[in-house]
């Protein structure tokens, strides 16, 4: 088993959840720390999963609208 920190976040760099869990592997950890994510109400926020410093899941932040400075 190895450890696993997901750690969730909102636009502004808040962390919203952080926590340790542990997975068979890192398939397992992803769907594990999604599920913590969904359980907390925070699946639609930035969030990234990583084992050992090695990132496994990383999901940006949803910014609202036009992004300044940016062509789009």
């Amino acid at each position: 088993m190895e450890t696993y920190t997901v750690t969730g976040f909102e636009n502004d760099g808040t962390l919203v959840l952080n926590e340790m869990f542990e997975a068979s592997d890192d398939q397992s950890a992803k769907q594990q720390g999604l599920g913590m994510l969904r359980a907390a109400g925070h699946e639609h926020k930035g969030a990234r999963i990583v084992r050992r410093g090695q990132l496994i899941y990383f999901e940006r932040c949803k910014l609202p609208g036009k992004l300044k400075g940016t062509a789009s």
